[in-house]
């Protein structure tokens, strides 16, 4: 049991009730508190809560942690405040922020509507941006076939361009990885780089050789699921490798794909514990994405844990650790590069070169650091 004293303390308001950690932006958000208790920072933590209960791990994890329901009102999509800020708009939220003056973390644009509050004025205030939001959200639209869901995410994207100048009132922005550290610095002059927590640090990839092809993610979301049925669609008939796809609530279009070909497994909703075994023991993790902006934690799980990675170039765009993966751009590209790669042994050196990237960009003690600094050096004024 972790007895930390605690140092300093801070509110970290989620767009989400942050457990269990099992996909990118909620791994980031649930880690970035353990790591930050460890470090003798202790949270209350403010989440909105849809589709999830409460949660007893929180509730051991941080000092405080308060409920909030997510007000999901049609009419807040003919506003001008984008949808997924506005439903997150909660007077309960400010009152329980105003009682203290510690600082605050926001997570995501989604939980900003209080930034310029007047009661918050004299606070530090950071955002932690997971994307650049407007630029996330036509992606979406992009890979959307539903035409009500198109029409949403084209809507909420020229909303998120428009509403994006109030970061300009944060204290800092702590943006998730140095593409959008650029971005931000460039756009508002209060950007720092933080990397993404997760669940483990350095590389723990298992020198050798795997049996199989993996590919992996939340498979519920457009963008991923149209990653996905290119590779089954153009990539993987090209080869007889035993080839496994895992991931949350795949598409029947995605599983009518993968069981048409004898070759390919499809595990869905794999436990935490199973996505780990399956991540460790393969030879190739393939993560194919349309998306450019933010940095993706299925990429720094395949790092620390798996062998040898492929990767689109929008996957590792910005991330700073293009040198740790191998690019591929075309189908005939994902298939000689998994060729190449499934007879060559994963090395010792290999994993010493991703340890010593991982600590500068994913080790949760160096961002913890990172943030407690920024509090410590920062004031209201930024």
């Amino acid at each position: 049991m972790d007895k930390s004293p605690i140092k300093h303390k801070v509110h970290l308001v989620s767009f989400n009730i942050p457990y269990p950690p099992d996909y990118g932006g909620i791994m980031d958000v649930f880690y970035k508190i353990t790591t930050l208790k460890k470090e003798g920072i202790g949270v209350i933590l403010h989440c909105f809560g849809y589709g999830r209960g409460r949660s007893r791990t929180l509730e051991r994890e941080c000092l405080r942690v308060h409920y909030y329901r997510r007000e999901l009102n049609l009419f807040h999509l003919f506003r001008k405040e984008p949808f997924i800020v506005l439903s997150r708009k909660n007077d309960l939220l400010l009152k329980n922020l105003t009682e203290d003056s510690h600082p605050i973390i926001f997570e995501g644009l989604h939980t900003t509507h209080f930034l310029d509050d007047p009661g918050l004025a004299d606070r530090v205030k950071m955002v932690r941006t997971h994307n650049i939001e407007h630029v996330y959200y036509r992606n979406l639209a992009l890979s959307e076939t539903n035409f009500f869901r198109k029409y949403y995410f084209n809507s909420e994207a020229r909303k998120l361009e428009r509403y994006e100048s109030k970061l300009a009132g944060a204290t800092k922005l702590l943006s998730i990885s140095p593409g959008d550290t650029e971005y931000f610095s460039n756009r508002y002059g209060n950007a720092v780089f933080v990397g993404p927590f997760h669940q483990g640090n350095g590389c723990r990839s298992i020198p050798g050789r795997g049996e199989y092809v993996l590919m992996h993610g939340d498979l519920s979301t457009a963008e991923n699921n149209s990653a996905a049925m290119l590779i089954l669609r153009e990539v993987a008939p090209q080869w007889k490798y035993k080839t496994i796809l895992a991931g949350k609530r795949p598409s029947a279009e995605l599983i009518r794909a993968a069981s048409s070909m004898r070759h390919v497994r499809l595990v869905p909703n794999p436990s935490m514990n199973q996505m780990n075994e399956l991540i460790a023991n393969a030879q190739v993790c393939l993560l194919n994405a349309s998306q450019p902006t933010g940095m993706k934690l299925k990429l720094i799980n395949a790092l620390s844990a798996g062998r040898h990675v492929i990767a689109s170039r929008e996957v590792v765009s910005g991330t700073s650790l293009e040198s740790l993966c191998n690019i591929a751009e075309s189908p005939e590209e994902w298939i000689s590069l998994t060729r190449k790669l499934m007879k060559e042994e994963f090395t010792e050196e290999m994993r010493q070169e991703r340890d010593r990237h991982l600590h500068m960009v994913a080790d949760n003690a160096v961002n913890a650091k990172r943030i407690i600094d920024t509090m410590n050096n920062s004031d209201a004024s930024g």
